[in-house]
């Protein structure tokens, strides 16, 4: 007979419960087939690994050393046990998809479903334009992800996809920190119309028409003479007094650029959580929606601007 791990356990068992009777009972064996099985195991080891007391049983010495190496080995053969099953486990589990606009919201999503789902494997997807996200969600690439829609130009989602608004943001204006108007506590639109101004290129949310349309009702047209994808490049622009700029009001610019917020709040964006109803995400989509927007006002209370805007406005952001 060669000694396996079943016989290690019953080794141990016999020595826990100080009895053969008890051990069998545990073991749910019949007294003399445990006394059976414990000789054979004897007579591989070559001696004696308990005596009969008045009480039970006695550990011999080489009982002894043999359940301190049994309790070991049996121990290690557990934990390699429990790591496959968990590395089996994971290997079922669904990567759960995030994809998302080009803003610090969508990595911030890729923590949270990790946190609220546990989950050990997540992958992100981001596109500077919605509808490409939008996109993915329909056509199954995508479980969850970070939208936004402009005033004048709403986004339809199609059937199976759900989503909350997550806040409804303004658009800051990027100045020169050297700029006359980097001292006001915010900035009239019209004030601006002989300015120059760095933008990215048209998209096809409807961003750069929703701005046209706060310009023109300020009475003006923006002079466009920088059309800059790179947030990086544009704040360099900026910061080097060329031009000034649009920006959201957790951006963090590149260079010497003060963010002041636009008086009337005449140009902004309703940013939101999307998912499809039938990823692994929906049970729990409440729980992600609570933790981005409390991270989304984490990174509003850490901007002094944006802080006293918001407060000033409070209520007013759903």
């Amino acid at each position: 007979m060669r000694l396996e791990i079943r016989h290690l356990r019953t080794v141990l068992a016999v020595a826990d419960a100080g009895s053969i009777s008890r051990a069998a009972a545990i073991l749910q064996v019949t007294q003399p087939g445990l006394s059976s099985q414990l000789q054979r195991i004897e007579r591989e080891v070559g001696g004696h690994l308990f005596r009969r007391g008045r009480d039970g049983i006695v550990v011999t010495e080489l009982g002894q050393q043999f359940i301190d190496e049994a309790r070991d080995l049996v121990d290690r053969f557990d934990r390699l046990g429990a790591a496959g099953e968990q590395f089996t486990t994971r290997a079922h589990e669904p990567v759960i998809r995030v994809a998302g606009i080009d803003n610090r919201h969508t990595p911030a999503l890729v923590t949270v479903i990790r946190e609220v789902m546990a989950a050990p494997e997540v992958s992100s997807w981001i596109h500077p334009e919605v509808r490409p996200v939008i996109e993915a969600l329909g056509a199954n690439n995508a479980d969850v992800a970070v939208l936004h829609e402009f005033p004048r130009y709403p986004i339809y989602l199609g059937p199976g996809i759900e989503h909350r608004v997550l806040v409804t943001e303004p658009f800051f204006i990027g100045l020169p920190a050297s700029h006359p108007l980097a001292a006001e506590d915010e900035i009239v639109l019209a004030d601006l119309a002989e300015a120059d101004w760095v933008l990215p290129p048209d998209d096809e949310a409807g961003g750069l028409a929703s701005f046209r349309l706060a310009c023109g009702a300020a009475g003006f047209v923006p002079q466009v003479r920088h059309r800059i994808a790179s947030s990086i490049a544009a704040g360099l622009l900026i910061s080097a007094g060329e031009a000034i700029g649009c920006y959201f009001p957790t951006s963090q610019p590149q260079g010497e650029v003060v963010l002041r917020p636009i008086a009337g709040n005449p140009h902004y964006r309703r940013l939101m959580v999307a998912w499809r109803g039938d990823s692994p995400v929906a049970p729990v989509a409440d729980q992600v929606y609570e933790r981005m927007l409390a991270r989304y006002l984490e990174v509003m209370r850490a901007s002094p601007v944006y802080a006293k805007w918001w407060s000033s406005r409070e209520g007013d952001q759903s």
